[in-house]
């Protein structure tokens, strides 16, 4: 077990906290199975459930709070933290309700008046987070949390939370102006558009998934809409919606053509195979 890590767990056993984890669980391998089969669980909460997103529960983000253990059942876990599996944290008080919504309080991020949805199940963004705030920030964001720990995609980071307690509704949400740079801009728009195709294309992506990685698939779609250029919310949910349908993943009509502009590109291919999907219908 990484050194930085047992630090962690025995300095939270020695103040007698309760140990939580909060869970991506589109991670693969999916990580709920694995605590639940290992009788880790003592509670938890799925926190989309109940809110405005309550019909994309099944692929958000849960709280759970861990059962008094030998810190090694918790070895598979942290010692695969490249999976990106979520975080973890600690309490003085494991109140799962009052946690639960510290949590649905902070879900949503709103730019020029577009809401989109917070990723405070990636670690990496909330290790980055809390990087950037002030100590005296940071209650803001943990909340109740008396102390988190955190891959950033190189090592692990410890934040300890000087004023642990409850922050409610309207208070300031600074980590929403820290600029991300673009990997972590590109981890969130693969996160909201996997989120996106489960909730709007339920049926293809469960086919899809029979015979692929979705996360795999996501990113070689990702990486073609950059080589063409595709930014805006509609191109990338043509290029998703379109390139599920298996007879028309292939279409010639796809390439771009010699100096044709990304507009002019996306509206051919848009015509094209909307007009084929139409005849086939």
């Amino acid at each position: 077990m990484n050194s930085t890590v047992e630090d962690w767990l025995d300095k939270q056993q020695a103040e007698r906290r309760d140990l939580l984890l909060v869970i991506d669980s589109l991670a693969e391998p999916a990580p709920l199975a694995h605590l639940f089969s290992s009788d880790l669980v003592q509670s938890y909460a799925n926190l989309y459930q109940g809110t405005d997103v309550d019909e994309m529960a099944g692929v958000g983000p849960w709280l759970i709070r861990l059962n008094e253990m030998d810190h090694t059942r918790l070895q598979p876990l942290v010692d695969a933290p490249e999976q990106n599996w979520g975080w973890l944290a600690s309490t003085d008080n494991a109140d799962m309700a009052a946690l639960a919504q510290h949590w649905q309080d902070r879900m949503f991020a709103d730019d020029q008046g577009r809401r989109s949805l917070y990723r405070l199940q990636d670690n990496r963004i909330v290790a980055r987070h809390l990087g950037e705030l002030d100590a005296s920030q940071r209650p803001l964001l943990l909340g109740p949390l008396a102390s988190a720990l955190c891959w950033d995609g190189q090592d692990w980071q410890w934040f300890d939370n000087e004023q642990p307690g409850e922050y409610r509704e309207p208070f300031e949400k600074p980590w929403l102006s820290i600029r991300e740079p673009e990997q972590v801009q590109r981890a969130v728009a693969h996160h909201n558009l996997e989120l996106w195709l489960w909730q709007n294309h339920t049926q293809a992506t469960t086919r899809l998934a029979e015979t692929r990685v979705v996360s795999d698939w996501l990113d070689h779609q990702l990486d073609k809409a950059k080589e063409w250029q595709w930014h805006s919310e509609p191109q990338l949910h043509f290029l998703l919606r379109y390139g599920l349908d298996p007879e028309l993943t292939e279409h010639p009509a796809w390439l771009p053509a010699d100096r044709e502009t990304p507009e002019a590109h996306f509206s051919r291919v848009s015509s094209v195979l909307t007009s084929s999907q139409s005849a086939r219908d």
